[in-house]
């Protein structure tokens, strides 16, 4: 008798792993039927897989170089899709050895199969690129636009102190900075970027980032004009302290 459940015992067993086995099997092949073929412009020095379910493409970026990705850029069918960490306040990017997940919504087309990905370029911590180096200039000139933004306000915040008195008048003073012709503009530039040529036509990029700049200096103020009284000269030294480490990214 007892031979006998011992018997029926590893039958009931062995079908299990069995079905586990099929199972799992049936699982990969499924998710590998769903994987897209990635193409790249960079060497190689970080991996990009792709699959696509649920109408979502879900990546994974693995940086395999010895510097920090800050920024890359993808074209997700006729979609190019540019991810920058430099305004990120928790950290810089991609670390060595980390892998980025993350997802993209995409409207299948009838009878057109899988999505196309490709990976266009990478922008490093140390300020160069891999890959698609129009692609990562487009980037740099929107970083350079906003940090011109930032040294306006920065500079401003700096003749206040701690302190403001009046709250309004520095939002003031600030949107006026943040509006300062073309002239001052370059005057700016000459200081972050020495060798540059003082007529060096500026970039529709650049622009963009001139103009997102000012809208994010906007959306911060009015955060802090929202505060209950008592907590705006907290949350001001706060804004202070955020753009600076921002600053320092770009």
């Amino acid at each position: 008798m007892r031979r006998r459940f011992l018997a029926v015992f590893s039958g009931i067993i062995l079908l299990l792993a069995f079905a586990m086995v099929l199972s799992a099997r049936n699982h990969r092949a499924s998710r590998s039927s769903n994987a897209i073929t990635v193409t790249s412009q960079t060497r190689g020095d970080e991996v990009l897989t792709a699959e696509f379910l649920n109408d979502q493409v879900k990546i994974r970026l693995k940086n395999n170089h010895k510097d920090t990705i800050t920024a890359y850029v993808i074209r997700l069918n006729d979609t190019t899709i540019s991810e920058d960490f430099a305004y990120s306040e928790v950290g810089f990017g991609i670390e060595p050895g980390d892998t980025l997940q993350e997802d993209y919504p995409v409207t299948p087309r009838k009878g057109s199969g899988l999505p196309t990905l490709s990976l266009l370029t990478v922008l490093l911590k140390d300020g160069t690129e891999d890959g698609d180096s129009k692609v990562a200039q487009r980037i740099k000139d929107e970083r350079l636009g906003q940090k011109v933004q930032f040294i306006r306000t920065l500079r401003i915040l700096e003749k206040e102190g701690q302190l403001p008195k009046d709250l309004g008048m520095v939002k003031t003073d600030i949107l006026a900075a943040l509006d300062t012709g073309e002239s001052e503009t370059r005057i700016i530039l000459k200081e972050l970027q020495p060798a540059s040529r003082p007529d060096a036509k500026l970039s529709d990029d650049f622009r963009n980032g001139l103009q997102w700049g000012r809208e994010g200096m906007l959306r911060r103020f009015e955060v802090i004009e929202r505060q209950p009284a008592e907590s705006r000269n907290r949350a001001f030294l706060e804004l202070e302290d955020r753009i600076n480490k921002v600053y320092q990214k770009l």
